[in-house]
């Protein structure tokens, strides 16, 4: 009988096994199938691992400092690798800004990014101007329309996301687009849309009719 080779082997493997194997858990105090118990018995759903911290992870027998920080930095690639290249010719719907917040599925914090637009409406520049914990972030709506003027911008996108995973805007989130919106006016800037970023997909202001 052929034998398999190493990628058509793990082609059969689980998500935990690959990540035992990373880890190099081979080892004489505890192996790969070990391992992977471990985590499975510790992940109900596997995909959780996405959201957890290095405090967490360590709580698993078998993985220390060391293996916890190699997760997290296998997490971070794999998140990396994921993020198609945004398309930069003109932003003409919610489908189109979407691809530039794409990655802000994956924090398991809220994010607040900001997409700086000519008057093409072809992108300058997409920031993220602030962070916050699980339930929520503080916005500054001058400090983004400090950053529009230095980018020229006449237009600008803002995304943030929901670690929760709800689609669903808060009241805040639609007082904070208000708010924007009126105080770019003020500037001739237009705010087009502001997405809500969830695992799921996204939600678009403007397409709801919220803009």
């Amino acid at each position: 009988m052929e034998k398999q080779s190493f990628y058509e082997a793990s082609q059969q493997w689980s998500n935990a096994k690959l990540l035992s194997f990373v880890l190099n858990a081979g080892t004489k105090y505890q192996s790969v199938d070990e391992l992977e118990l471990a985590l499975n018995q510790h992940f109900l759903d596997f995909n959780t691992i996405l959201h957890v911290d290095e405090d967490a992870l360590r709580e698993i027998k078998g993985i220390g400092p060391v293996k916890a920080k190699q997760i997290m930095a296998v997490l971070a690639l794999h998140q990396a690798l994921s993020i198609p290249k945004p398309n930069k010719t003109t932003i003409r719907k919610s489908q189109d800004a979407f691809l530039h917040f794409k990655h802000l599925q994956f924090p398991p914090h809220e994010e607040f990014h900001v997409l700086y637009l000519n008057r093409a409406h072809a992108p300058l520049a997409c920031n993220q101007l602030f962070k916050g914990g699980l339930t929520g972030t503080v916005t500054d709506v001058r400090l983004i329309l400090k950053r529009a003027l230095h980018w020229n911008a006449t237009a600008i996108i803002v995304a943030h996301n929901h670690p929760s995973g709800s689609l669903v805007p808060s009241e805040n989130d639609k007082r904070m687009t208000r708010k924007l919106s009126a105080a770019a006016d003020t500037l001739d800037i237009k705010l087009l849309d502001h997405l809500i970023v969830a695992r799921s997909g996204y939600f678009s202001f403007s397409d709801q009719g919220l803009l």
